[in-house]
């Protein structure tokens, strides 16, 4: 076994801990609503009938005057605006898992590493453009151990005065 091969299985170890916790947490708190602005047209409502018409239409108190933005920094019609709480999507979680994952997971594997010997170091970020395809948490749930130990061995390495 090379040096190399020998260094990029430590690095496999000392990931596997820190990114199993960060998937753990990550699964546990994907957010199951968010928040969704709705939109009631209110041109043709005149101003004395605006609360009978609020009732009607269920809009709560804290509503404000908007309109829907039509694209081009403008509106196209008159509104009342407010919050409403939606469920997220099975998508939207998904790309909320794998938007923090990463972000969660490099603290966790910094201190692994560093702890360990290893040392952060720069790197030519055009070596990233192999991992455009993908996300550390696509890597790490499909099991793709080989990339990401790659993937990390870009950031670290054997500090040589431990």
């Amino acid at each position: 076994m090379s040096v190399v091969e020998a260094t990029a299985k430590t690095i496999r170890e000392l990931i596997e801990t820190p990114l199993a916790e960060t998937l753990a947490l990550v699964e546990k708190t994907p957010p199951q609503t968010k928040k969704e602005t709705k939109y009631v047209n209110i041109e043709d409502v005149k101003p004395a009938a605006l609360i009978d018409f609020m009732k009607a239409n269920s809009i709560p108190d804290d509503a404000w005057f908007g309109g829907k933005p039509n694209g081009y920094d403008a509106f196209d019609q008159v509104c009342l605006c407010y919050v409403v709480e939606v469920p997220t999507t099975e998508a939207e979680q998904l790309k909320h898992k794998r938007r923090v994952f990463g972000d969660r997971a490099f603290p966790l594997v910094y201190k692994a590493l560093t702890l360990n010997g290893y040392k952060r170091v720069g790197f030519n970020s055009a070596l990233l453009d192999q991992y455009k395809d993908t996300t550390v948490y696509d890597m790490y749930v499909t099991g793709d151990f080989s990339r990401l130990t790659m993937y990390y061995s870009l950031h670290f390495a054997p500090d040589s005065a431990v």
